[in-house]
């Protein structure tokens, strides 16, 4: 089965293509690409004009691409924006129109089924999927057999630097309030014991994967299975917790778009590294589109057999 999937998030909106069979995904394309659809999201209760218009046209290539590569079936999926605007119904159907197929609005723990089985290795061993989204963070505990553990809090990347970074760089004292937050978030949540592998998708850990190795532009090979240690994680804190919004753009990796955001995920990563103890991740550049691929071809496999 050739297929598209896209992923419609508060930050980025992502398009996988691939050929999906009984041994798995394998990727024909990959794009990444910032509407900031969720910008000011929070304040207004609403998805502005000026938003809808960078996703529509982000949409309208995706469309293009994928009618390049012919593919048979396409799916979408939108996230946390769309669960917290007023107006997400209507925006989904425009944006379904431009895309020919139905934006499905999904829930917190949905996404992080679908972010979970779409971004790990099949495993017998316990294994952790992160996924820090603009919007909010999901956490994923598990095997490639089943899940034990699934959580959803409504705090990401774009919603704390909205909240806490008015400045760049952000006091100290601003600082410590907005990691307070993200702390307190988490330790309502039930204590779990240290996976034997976290891995972290999303926006915040491939730059930071880029980061780590002064590579300028996006490369999915460099980045997706990057090793990123604790201590590597703390020294870019460092950089980046310090930086003018300019020092910030001016990083080999930082997405102009993203740069405005990436103190407050940085912040959110080593958040819940200390709430999993855990002093190392896998970064993935795979995640919740992969899952919606997966899911199809289950579905139609399903439906062949009832037929």
């Amino acid at each position: 089965m050739k297929a598209a999937a896209i992923d419609i998030g508060t930050n980025t909106l992502l398009m996988a293509i691939a050929e999906v069979d009984e041994q798995g995904i394998h990727p024909l394309a990959d794009h990444h690409r910032i509407a900031r659809l969720g910008q000011g999201v929070e304040r207004t209760g609403t998805i502005s004009p000026a938003s809808i218009e960078r996703a529509t046209a982000i949409i309208e290539d995706y469309r293009r691409i994928a009618d390049d590569y012919a593919v048979q079936h396409r799916f979408a999926v939108g996230t946390s924006v769309f669960r917290l605007a007023a107006n997400a119904d209507a925006v989904a159907a425009r944006l379904a129109e431009v895309w020919g197929a139905p934006i499905v609005i999904i829930s917190g723990d949905e996404e992080a089924e679908l972010t979970f089985y779409g971004t790990i290795p099949p495993t017998d061993g316990d294994v952790a999927v992160l996924d820090i989204g603009g919007g909010s963070t999901e956490l994923v505990m598990g095997t490639s057999r089943g899940i034990r553990f699934r959580v959803s809090i409504e705090i990401g990347a774009v919603r704390l630097a909205e909240r806490y970074w008015h400045t760049f760089p952000a006091d100290s004292a601003t600082i410590e309030w907005a990691r307070q937050e993200v702390y307190t978030q988490l330790a309502a949540l039930v204590p779990q014991t240290p996976p034997g592998q976290l891995y972290a998708v999303a926006g915040t850990p491939t730059t930071l994967a880029l980061m780590a190795q002064n590579i300028a532009a996006f490369d999915w090979k460099r980045v997706d299975g990057y090793p990123l240690e604790r201590e590597t994680l703390d020294k870019l804190w460092q950089c980046i917790s310090t930086a003018t919004l300019r020092e910030l753009l001016s990083m080999p990796g930082v997405h102009p778009q993203r740069a405005d955001i990436l103190p407050a995920g940085t912040l959110i990563l080593q958040a819940c590294m200390d709430w999993l103890k855990v002093d190392s991740l896998i970064v993935s550049a795979r995640g919740l589109r992969y899952g919606v691929l997966l899911r199809a071809f289950a579905q139609a496999i399903a439906k062949s057999k009832v037929s």
